[in-house]
C-alpha cells in the first residue's frame, strides 16, 4: 500500500539527507568555501602536475600536454644556443619552427613520462663551406618511443644550400634527438 502525501511529508520525505534533525548541528559543514590566497603560480603548479596528490599507490595516469610541449620544443630548435649542426667551422641552426601533433605525460608505477607524436617544420639557416645557407626542414614522426626511427628532410633554398642539405641529413639527427631528450626533461621537472 502507497503512503500519501501527508505521511511522507511527516517522515521528511524522501530524500532522508534533507530532513531537520535534532543532531544537524554536529555535522561539518558542506557549503562552498572561497580559497583565499591562492595565487596564480600555485594554480599553475597543480595544472602543470603530472601525478595527483590522491595517487600514493602511484597507478597509472595520464595528461594531456600538446600545448606546452609543442611550445617547450619550438624554443628548444630555436634557441640560439641550439645547433643543428655544428662541426667543422660549419654551423646551421634553426631559426623559426612549427610543431604539431599530440602529447601526454605519464605518471606509472611512482614514474613521470613524457610521450608524444610530432611532425616538425624548421627553417635553417647558417654557415656551411664559408657560404651563407638557408632552407626548410621536415621531421614527419617524431616518436617518443622511436627516438631513432624518424627521418630528417631538409630542403635547401638555393644551390649554395644543397651540400648542408646533405650534410643535415645524418648531422641534424643528433641534434634533433638531443632537443626531445631536453623537452622531456624540462617538462617533467615542472610538473614533477
Amino acid at each position: 500500500m502507497a503512503e500519501s502525501k501527508e505521511e511522507t511529508d511527516k517522515k521528511g520525505g524522501y530524500t532522508y539527507w534533507k530532513r531537520d534533525i535534532d543532531d544537524a548541528h554536529l555535522l561539518p559543514d558542506t557549503r562552498p568555501q572561497k580559497i583565499d590566497g591562492a595565487t596564480q603560480q600555485d594554480v599553475k603548479d597543480v595544472k602543470d602536475s603530472v601525478g595527483s596528490s590522491w595517487n600514493s599507490a602511484g597507478t597509472w595516469e595520464e595528461k594531456d600536454m600538446s600545448v606546452p610541449a609543442r611550445a617547450e620544443l619550438e624554443k628548444i630548435l630555436t634557441d640560439e644556443s641550439f645547433a643543428l649542426l655544428d662541426e667543422g667551422g660549419n654551423k646551421v641552426q634553426g631559426f623559426n619552427a612549427t610543431v604539431t601533433g599530440d602529447s601526454q605525460a605519464y605518471h606509472i608505477r611512482g614514474r613521470s613520462r613524457l610521450g608524444y607524436e610530432f611532425k616538425v617544420k624548421l627553417s635553417w639557416k647558417g654557415s656551411f663551406g664559408g657560404k651563407e645557407v638557408s632552407g626548410e626542414l621536415d621531421i614527419q614522426d617524431l616518436d617518443s618511443s622511436d627516438l631513432d626511427g624518424f627521418d630528417v628532410r631538409p630542403k635547401p633554398k638555393n644551390a649554395d644550400s644543397k651540400s648542408a642539405a646533405e650534410a643535415l641529413k645524418k648531422g641534424a639527427r643528433p641534434a634533433v634527438k638531443k632537443a626531445a631528450e631536453m623537452l622531456s626533461q624540462r617538462l617533467l621537472a615542472r610538473s614533477g
